[in-house]
């Protein structure tokens, strides 16, 4: 019987894996899933391996942040406002305990590479149609962008990334060399798929995991082969991909001779950090914050200031959380709040530096926080849980289950 739940349970936390880039298609699969891992992790885990997990210095940072800005949003009054928020960090403590129990971690990733591959050739075959029906090849923004993928394009360049370095570690971590050789096919799709589909964020991330693997892992003379392979594909891929030079440059703004005007007035996030900021200097309370719900009410009466009619209505339309997860904590939970997250990411980053593969994830994760609220997502919450878990596995595994 015990046999029976331990293979139900990794099943489950495969599926739930393979179906992160899928979670917003349908999030009820998603709770059920975790429900049924919940009342099977208490009939499998033992206290040796309880204590493992819950004892980590990185998980208990976790716990205390959670714990902590939870407790200040009842004291200041905006638990309810704040509760979607604060429901989603929780999720992610429990989601880090359950996939921890896991001792075959690699099962986790494939299913992961699985479900982002599958992702990204749905979505290629929706670009393809587009472009065989229409005739055109421009679909770096608009509504169109959103109709195309079958995960939104930030967190699918982004999962893309993460998939990438799962592949890379399966790459030079098995001998097996038909293994080798499927690894190194995904690893390309992949990348083909980041650039096809113009994320900027993710090429940027991309190219950094290829670097320093390729430095870290490959002799000097095939290192400075490949780094110039790379270094080759980067710009042909940047020149030759009008998508992704549209929505770098801005060639579409004829009217602007300064790539920095540019910027002002096409990117979102330089009115959004610039209000952000503005209502972080003008709060009272800097220490413990305003709560999520209100740093979104005074977000959208920053956006009621702009003087461009369609740009307003569009701000107040989208709705735009502040699109830094980092700036977030800051204004809704304070220089307190921050503080504490910063803790939880340095007790992550001392567990990820003995692996160029963990360190990979863990700037990966850090800097794509810069960019996005990944809290505020359903599917930012399970790869936070999924990162943090894989790199800190080796400490799973290095004390198991007696």
């Amino acid at each position: 019987m015990r046999d029976i739940l331990n293979k139900s349970y990794l099943w489950l936390c495969m599926l739930l894996c393979f179906y992160i880039p899928f979670i917003p298609v349908s999030h009820a699969l998603s709770s059920i899933v975790m429900g049924c891992l919940v009342v099977i992790a208490l009939f499998i885990v033992e206290k040796p391996q309880a204590n493992t997990i819950f004892f980590n210095r990185t998980i208990t940072a976790f716990i205390i942040f959670f714990a902590i800005i939870a407790l200040q949003s009842l004291f200041g009054n905006h638990f309810i406002n704040d509760f979607a928020e604060l429901r989603k960090i929780g999720q992610t403590v429990l989601l880090i305990i359950l996939f921890s129990i896991i001792k075959s971690p690699q099962l986790l990733k494939n299913s992961f590479i699985a479900g982002t591959v599958l992702s990204s050739a749905i979505s290629l075959a929706r670009i393809i149609i587009y472009v065989v029906t229409t005739g055109s090849t421009a679909f770096y923004t608009g509504e169109i962008v959103e109709e195309l993928m079958m995960t939104q394009r930030l967190y699918l360049g982004f999962f893309s990334v993460i998939a990438l370095i799962f592949c890379a570690e399966g790459y030079f971590s098995l001998e097996n060399k038909k293994s080798k050789t499927i690894y190194f096919c995904l690893t390309i799709f992949l990348l083909s798929t980041i650039f096809f589909i113009a994320s900027r964020t993710a090429i940027m991330l991309s190219l950094m995991v290829l670097i320093s693997i390729t430095v870290y892992k490959l002799k000097s003379k095939a290192r400075i082969g490949v780094l110039l392979v790379i270094i080759a594909l980067g710009i042909g891929g940047f020149l030759g991909n009008n998508n992704l030079s549209q929505r770098v440059l801005y060639k579409a703004d004829e009217y602007r001779e300064s790539y920095v005007e540019k910027i002002k007035v096409h990117e979102p996030r330089y009115l959004i950090w610039k209000y952000s900021f503005a209502i972080f200097n003008e709060t009272p309370h800097k220490a413990f914050g305003v709560g999520f719900g209100e740093t979104q009410q005074l977000l959208r009466r920053k956006y009621q200031e702009i003087q461009t009619v369609n740009k307003r209505n569009w701000f107040l339309s989208r709705d735009f959380n502040t699109h830094n997860q980092y700036l977030d904590f800051l204004v809704s939970y304070g220089v307190f709040g921050l503080a504490l997250f910063l803790v939880f990411l340095s007790f992550l980053f001392f567990n990820a530096k003995h692996s160029i593969y963990s360190l990979n994830l863990f700037f990966t994760l850090t800097i794509f926080m810069l960019f996005e609220n990944t809290f505020h997502r359903t599917f930012g919450v399970f790869i936070i849980a999924l990162i943090s878990c894989c790199i800190l596995e080796k400490i799973f595994i290095k004390h198991p289950e007696k």
